[in-house]
Order: structure tokens, then C-alpha cells, then sequence
């Protein structure tokens, strides 16, 4: 019976992550880490919770760590934990440089000390930064190049671990950058979920600026999906040549090429709502230093694992929102323990727009 250590596995990715985890592999023994910070939501596996172990640590923490993994010996180790939202890492940077930086690396040394089979460190396409006009995507091959406080502190986890399968070979470390992902379980602090529960307690729907900036859209199953597959892929050692090289690194980037403007995903959300968008959108202020367009290709993942998308934009959207009607339940207990989770950039200091204080 293989034991699966997942990190940040009370947050949106790591949550939908565990339950297909269990789904397909019932045998299998999961241990779930999360530190149920800001985004960590216990309530998210409370419907397989009996079919887990949870361990609330720290991955920063290399002593708790150790001390999880001395306990359970995991065979596969899957890093989401992560401090994940571009707004808040504006207000409180040191905060994403601890989880994203100081603890992939932490969860790259247990792995490393206790000998897993195998560690996938789980990353994002913003790690490439702002995709320049005359460039059509971002690839493995592309340099990091982090513009927000957030991705740079993901980039920072990125070169560590990086440096790791240059570092250790015998330590079969993987790495995944997914695109934009929307789902159930997601915090309704991120804009598709935002959108979906201020409409349905009658406020508008918030757009930065003209609402042209331009995202890159992965249902979260499919991510999840291809996040297994990486993990359990049979891959050849690293080649030297890698060493200037990136695309030869164990790295796939995750996308279903389903690129869409801010604008035009409020402008879906209200029809699955019966809103008239002309009415329900309304554009605020926008956040200092927003990329502007990122996409990335995902032929290495297709090629070399086979790995294919299955879920409809149009679908899964429709999906998504009707998982947010179906479960106020849910989203309502964060905002009343959080408070109201959207940003107004155009008041002044942290303490004015920081949500929840």
C-alpha cells in the first residue's frame, strides 16, 4: 500500500487533489499536511476525512516536517502548499516568501533525508512573468522571469528545487507549472468564485481596469489529473546537457490552451447566472503591477506523457457555478470568518484593503 504525503491539501488544488487521489487509488494511505492558514479550509476533505490522516504543520518548519515524514514514511510526496494570491503577497510579502520559497526547499530536503520514490513540487505559469507581445507562449524552456511579489517568491522555490535534481540525482524530484484554475473548493477570494458568490448576494461583479488581461484556464480535475501522471511517470535520468538546458529537465507545464480575458470570464459567469453583464459588471481600480497576458504549451506533457485535458471550458464553468449555488453553505462560513475577501486598490495602506482585518 503506497502512502501519499500531500501538502496544502486543505487549499483548492490540494483538496481536489486528495479526493482524486482516493478515488483512484482506494488502498492508497494519504496523509494530508496543511498549516490552515489564510486559504486552508479543513472543511474542503471533510467527506473523506475518515479515509486520511491529517497533520496540521508548517512546510517552512523543517523539524515538524521530519518529524511527519520519521512518522509516516511516505513513498510519493506532492508539494501544493503555497501561498497562492497575487493581492495579499502585495500587502504581506514575507509571508509567500516563507511558504514558496523556504518551504520547497524544506520539502526538498525531507524528501532527500528520508528517500521518498518520489517528490512533485507543484508550481504556477507566473513564475515566467508578463508573456512579451511578439511571443505566442511560455515554455519549459522559458526563463523565469517573476514581476509580482507571489511568482517571484514561487521562482525563488522553483531555482531551489531545480537546483536539487542538479544537486542530487538519486532524489527522483519532479516539478509541474499549471495554468489558471477554477473548480470547486476554490476561496472566494480568486476571481471566478468571487464573482459567482457576489452575484448571488446581489453585488457586482469587481474587473480590474478594462478586464483585458489575458489568462490561460485548466479545470482543476484535469490538473489533478495530470499532476498524478507526472508523479508516477517513468523517466529517464537527467541529461548533463540539462544543466543549460531547462527543457530537459523532469518539468511539464500544465494547460488545456483555453486562453480568455478577465472580461469575458464575468461576462460567462453572469449568463450561467441570468445576469445581464451590462449591469452586473463593474470595473474598479487595478492592482499594482498586473501581468498583463500569460500562456503556456503544454506539448511536452501531451508527447511525452500523453496526457490530454477532458473537461469543456464552456461546461466547465457552467459546472463551477452551479457546485457555488449548490453549497452556500460552504462559501458562506469563510466570508463570515474571513470577511469580504475583494480588494479596493484605490484606497491608501495595507490596513485598507487588506480583507479580514
Amino acid at each position: 500500500m503506497a502512502v501519499y504525503l500531500v501538502t496544502g491539501a486543505a487549499g483548492f488544488i490540494g483538496a481536489n487533489y486528495v479526493h482524486h487521489l482516493l478515488a483512484s487509488e482506494p488502498d492508497a494511505r494519504v496523509v494530508a499536511v496543511d498549516y490552515l492558514g489564510f486559504a486552508g479550509n479543513i472543511a474542503n476533505l471533510a467527506s473523506v476525512s475518515d479515509l486520511l490522516v491529517f497533520e496540521n504543520a508548517d512546510i517552512a518548519d523543517q523539524d515538524a516536517m521530519a518529524a511527519i515524514y520519521r512518522r509516516h514514511r511516505p513513498d510519493h510526496v506532492v508539494n501544493f502548499a503555497a501561498e497562492s494570491h497575487n493581492d495579499r503577497a502585495i500587502l504581506d510579502p514575507s509571508a509567500f516568501m516563507r511558504s514558496n520559497a523556504l518551504g520547497a526547499q524544506v520539502m526538498a530536503e525531507c524528501s532527500r533525508l528520508f528517500s521518498v520514490r518520489s517528490h512533485l513540487h507543484v508550481s504556477t505559469i507566473e513564475v515566467y512573468g508578463e508573456l512579451a507581445d511578439d511571443r505566442p507562449y511560455f515554455t519549459e524552456r522559458s526563463p523565469l522571469n517573476a514581476k509580482t511579489p507571489y511568482s517571484a517568491a514561487k521562482a525563488a522555490g522553483d531555482q531551489m528545487v531545480r537546483a536539487y535534481m542538479a544537486t542530487y540525482p538519486d532524489l527522483d524530484i519532479r516539478m509541474t507549472h499549471c495554468a489558471n484554475n477554477y473548480g470547486p473548493y476554490q476561496m472566494p477570494e480568486k476571481l471566478i468564485p468571487l464573482a459567482v458568490t457576489n452575484l448571488l448576494r446581489g453585488r457586482k461583479v469587481p474587473v480590474y481596469g478594462d478586464g483585458a488581461q489575458s489568462r490561460d484556464w485548466l479545470h482543476v480535475a484535469d490538473h489533478c489529473d495530470a499532476v498524478h501522471r507526472v508523479l508516477h511517470a517513468e523517466l529517464d535520468p537527467i541529461p548533463a546537457a540539462a544543466g543549460t538546458d531547462p527543457g530537459l529537465l523532469p518539468i511539464f507545464d500544465i494547460s488545456a490552451r483555453c486562453e480568455m480575458t478577465n472580461l469575458e470570464i464575468a461576462r460567462y459567469i453572469c449568463a450561467a447566472l441570468d445576469r445581464d453583464p451590462a449591469e452586473w459588471i463593474e470595473h474598479i481600480p487595478d492592482r499594482p503591477n498586473h501581468d498583463r497576458r500569460y500562456l503556456i504549451e503544454p506539448s511536452k506533457i501531451e508527447s511525452e506523457l500523453g496526457w490530454r485535458p477532458l473537461r469543456d471550458f464552456v461546461e466547465g464553468i457552467a459546472a463551477t457555478v452551479a457546485w457555488y449555488v449548490e453549497n452556500p453553505c460552504w462559501w458562506q462560513q469563510i466570508i463570515s470568518v474571513r470577511g469580504e475577501l475583494g480588494f479596493d486598490w484605490s484606497r491608501v495602506g495595507p490596513s485598507a484593503v487588506s480583507p479580514g482585518r
